[in-house]
């Protein structure tokens, strides 16, 4: 957490007016976010199809990501665990969130997965 708190903070607010302080580097992973955090920006105000719980959702995903990166985990098995493990309203509300973040990489992460 200390690393966290030398990094740049960006403010990201959804159309439902949920807010999460998250790094800079980590709000970057989206392309819409990134353009607008090296603008200067330090509130992202993000896209009418980002709801609290997609957003909600999007920064567990990229701060478990980055915390398993870190353990030198195998992200590949990382994706699939936390992709297997979300509900279905919850796996939809990320896939709109990816969609509107402009998060390429995030979006695929559904792309070969059947839910059973």
């Amino acid at each position: 957490m200390a690393q966290e708190d030398q990094q740049q903070q960006v403010l990201l607010r959804s159309v439902d007016l949920v807010k999460f302080t998250v790094p800079a580097s980590l709000a970057q992973r989206a392309g819409r976010v990134a353009a607008a955090v090296e603008a200067g920006e330090q509130v992202v105000e993000l896209p009418q199809g980002v709801n609290g719980k997609g957003l909600a959702t999007a920064v567990a995903y990229y701060r478990a990501r980055e915390d398993a990166e870190a353990r030198g985990a195998d992200v590949g098995e990382f994706d699939e665990e936390f992709v297997g493990g979300l509900t279905h309203d919850a796996a939809i509300d990320l896939i709109h969130a990816a969609h509107h973040l402009g998060d390429q990489d995030l979006f695929n992460l559904f792309a070969g997965y059947r839910a059973n």
